[in-house]
């Protein structure tokens, strides 16, 4: 891995609830990843709002999507963007743009 692990996270994915409804389900656990504040000049370019916004790096096999919900150490956050890397001549890795859905951000 090319990030340092400092937090393990839950991957939660919208499924099918009954028939017309759909709820948020843990889809996969335990996996390790960065997360770190994103910059303040990053956020301004993305229309975003400081301290709510997150830069975070994962392994490249772990199946993350835009709209899932990550949970990591109390906090929940949306899946804003996926970027991958691969054969960069480092080690394959996704980046990922994080929003917190909290007020505890």
């Amino acid at each position: 891995m090319v990030f340092f692990a400092s937090h393990t996270i839950t991957i939660r994915r919208l499924r099918p609830y009954g028939a017309i409804e759909q709820n948020y389900s843990a889809t996969f656990t335990a996996y390790q990843a960065d997360i770190q504040p994103s910059e303040a000049t990053r956020v301004e370019q993305s229309g975003g709002r400081v301290g709510h916004l997150y830069d975070c790096w994962i392994d490249s096999s772990i199946d993350l999507r835009e709209g899932d919900q990550v949970d990591s150490n109390g906090k929940r956050y949306s899946v804003k963007s996926v970027s991958s890397y691969e054969g960069s001549g480092i080690l394959d890795h996704s980046y990922v743009i994080l929003e917190a859905q909290d007020g505890n951000s």
